[in-house]
């Protein structure tokens, strides 16, 4: 995974934006900054640019790279269109 920050695709960040807009409890995959996949529900609270990235301030606080975020609930992000969904079928 490049560390380089690679902006996200229009569409996608409209997605983005719709959900944090709308307050809506989402079900987010994403890379941490250590690399680690991380998954669950959350909520986006807002948008920051900090070194010339763009983050989302999830509900918990935890800021989370645009360009390493996977899929927001069935939506796919652009660069992992053919990431697999881990989702629990639970």
């Amino acid at each position: 995974m490049s560390t380089d920050y690679q902006p996200v695709a229009c569409d996608f960040y409209d997605v983005l934006e719709a959900a944090a807009t709308r307050r809506q409890q989402i079900y987010l995959q994403y890379f941490s900054d250590l690399r680690e996949l991380r998954q669950g529900p959350t909520t986006i609270r807002t948008f920051i640019t900090r070194d010339h990235a763009e983050y989302a301030v999830l509900a918990s606080g935890e800021e989370v790279r645009l360009d390493r975020i996977i899929r927001l609930d069935d939506t796919p992000a652009p660069a992992f269109a053919d990431y697999p969904d881990y989702r629990c079928g639970c």
